[in-house]
C-alpha cells in the first residue's frame, strides 16, 4: 500500500511513496482521465489534471466530487501527514467500503435540492424601462 503527504490540493505523483505501480498509472493516464483511489479509507475518483500551456502533462491529480470534499478537509486537518493510498480496480467499487456511491435516496434529496432552487433569482419589486428610457435617448 502506498502513502502520500497532504501538501496541497491536488495528488502530485512525486508526493507518493511506497508503490511504483500507482504512480505509473497516474502518468499513462491521458488529461481529463479518471481513476478511483482508496484514500484514508474513503473510496473516491480522482481526475488526470490538463497540461501545462507548452503541451508539457502535468504529473497530478485533481479529487472529484465528494472526495474533493473529503480531502479539502483532509487539507485543512492534517496538512503535511501521510495517508494511505490505494489504487483500485473495477471489482473493488462493488464491495460495502465504497462509501461515494449514489444511492436512490442521495438522488433524491439532490433532486429536491435543485427543485427548492427554483424563483431565487433576482427579481426587480421597481419601476421598468424600456431600453430608450434606461438610456435616456
Amino acid at each position: 500500500m502506498a502513502q502520500t503527504i497532504v501538501s496541497d490540493f491536488v495528488i502530485w505523483t512525486k508526493h507518493i511513496h511506497g508503490d511504483a505501480q500507482i504512480e505509473k498509472r497516474i502518468l499513462g493516464l491521458r488529461e481529463g482521465e479518471t481513476l478511483d483511489l482508496k484514500v484514508d479509507g474513503v473510496v473516491g475518483t480522482w481526475n488526470r489534471m490538463k497540461d501545462g500551456k507548452d503541451g508539457r502533462p502535468t504529473p497530478g491529480i485533481r479529487p472529484v466530487g465528494k472526495a474533493k470534499d473529503f480531502w479539502r478537509e483532509l487539507y485543512d486537518a492534517r496538512r503535511g501527514d501521510l495517508v494511505s493510498l490505494e489504487l483500485l480496480g473495477p471489482a473493488d467499487l462493488n464491495g460495502p467500503q465504497n462509501t461515494l456511491t449514489r444511492t436512490s435516496d442521495s438522488k433524491r434529496e439532490a433532486l429536491e435540492a435543485y427543485l427548492a432552487l427554483s424563483g431565487q433569482g433576482w427579481r426587480s419589486e421597481g419601476r421598468t424601462f424600456d431600453r430608450d428610457e434606461m438610456h435616456e435617448r
